[in-house]
């Protein structure tokens, strides 16, 4: 299985018209307070996203960004490796700083 990605173009687009997304934002607390976070993403932090995979619909495209990008994909990633991955996660390339310039 493969690493399903969406662009920062596509995720501006899409954010607009779709009401099936779900955006985690898995970066850390106080990344989030110093840069904010995206209107409608929930907050799960990288060390706990394994422990709180269940809390995840299964009737959404689940979108995960971190700040670059780098940790959403390495954690998708993981989850491929050991049988995890879903069908509806994406990574977002580019993470925050890409869709929030």
């Amino acid at each position: 299985m493969n690493l399903k990605r969406i662009l920062p173009s596509e995720f501006n687009s899409l954010s607009k018209i779709n009401n099936q997304l779900l955006v985690v934002d898995i970066r850390e607390d106080y990344e989030i307070q110093i840069d904010g976070k995206l209107n409608g993403s929930i907050h799960i932090p990288l060390g706990d996203l394994i422990n709180r995979l269940n809390e995840l619909p299964v009737d959404k495209q689940i979108i995960f960004h971190c700040n670059s990008g780098s940790r959403s994909e390495n954690i998708l990633n993981f989850l491929i490796m050991n049988g995890l991955y879903k069908e509806n996660y994406f990574h977002l390339e580019g993470g925050f700083k890409a869709i929030s310039k």
